[in-house]
């Protein structure tokens, strides 16, 4: 099987795409995680808050 141009460049594409598709969930999981904190952090300190009052 003779390798070509062609080939070379539809196998990069696919490699780049699998690469940005891997990127696009891990910064969703990224914001995911973020959020959570952030939300889990203010029902902690308001739960602190209203026991103090």
């Amino acid at each position: 099987m003779e390798v070509t141009r062609t080939d070379q460049v539809e196998e990069l594409v696919e490699v780049e795409e699998h690469e940005h598709s891997l990127v696009g969930a891990g910064t969703f999981i990224s914001v995911g995680v973020v959020g959570a904190v952030i939300l889990l952090t203010y029902i902690v300190l308001y739960g602190l808050y209203m026991s103090r009052v």
